[in-house]
């Protein structure tokens, strides 16, 4: 009797006479996948199982599942930012006083300049009683240099007006309270200037001219204080404020 074989399983199977001989199952391998089609390369390497590999296509590509997708940074701020807008009288107010700024700075001096040669008579005509009159050409270099020496007293006056315009389109608090400052000197010069052109106390600027320019520099003032008092610009301040 032969000695059985100790590396032999004890679940071999075992077939009897006339059984047929298996050809899948334990101990046999299963059916093998048909082969690829070549494609002329030698060195090519194909899949051979396309319908169970989801990374065919690219071995890099991350399944649709089990993984996070990243998605770009938004941050706290930029939301906020994006919820706050700036309301419409700010802008309005800004516009107002820079306008007003220029009314002053420009428009006002370029009256007189326009009108040098009247202006330059009447420095002739009153220096004549004089010990040394002046002469016409000197009368008219003083009328054409007298404009441009207020346009730059205007400037250097206007520069905390136009920096607080334009800080105010911010949401800042303190530009609202300097312009509101500022306003009321504002408001009593154009009233200075609306009576002295209307009752024609100035001969070298047209009176219909001089009191269209000082309704026009109220209407800027008076439009910029009050726009930037309103309801939403009140809102955005505080919100602003407490950012």
């Amino acid at each position: 009797m032969p000695e059985p074989d100790p590396f032999s399983s004890p679940f071999h199977h075992v077939r009897l006479p006339g059984e047929p001989e298996p050809t899948t199952g334990y101990g046999f391998p299963g059916p093998m996948p048909d082969a690829p089609e070549s494609t002329g390369n030698p060195y090519a390497t194909e899949n051979p199982y396309p319908a169970t590999n989801p990374y065919a296509a690219d071995p890099y590509a991350a399944p649709a599942y089990g993984l996070p997708v990243a998605h770009p940074y938004v941050s706290a701020s930029a939301v906020h930012m994006s919820v706050l807008e700036r309301p419409v009288a700010l802008l309005v107010s800004s516009w107002s006083w820079l306008v007003a700024t220029v009314l002053v700075v420009l428009v006002l001096p370029g009256m007189f300049l326009v009108s040098s040669d009247v202006l330059a008579n009447e420095l002739y005509e009153e220096s004549q009683a004089e010990v040394e009159p002046m002469t016409r050409a000197e009368s008219e270099v003083v009328a054409q240099l007298t404009p441009m020496f207020f346009v730059l007293v205007f400037a250097v006056l206007a520069v905390p007006y136009a920096i607080a315009a334009i800080k105010l389109r911010g949401g800042r608090n303190w530009p609202r309270v300097l312009l509101a400052v500022l306003g009321a000197a504002g408001v009593v010069f154009g009233l200075i200037m609306l009576a002295v052109f209307s009752t024609s106390s100035v001969p070298y600027v047209n009176w219909l001219v001089g009191t269209v320019w000082a309704l026009l520099f109220l209407a800027a003032v008076l439009l910029g204080i009050v726009a930037m008092f309103v309801p939403p610009a009140n809102a955005y301040v505080r919100a602003v404020s407490t950012r």
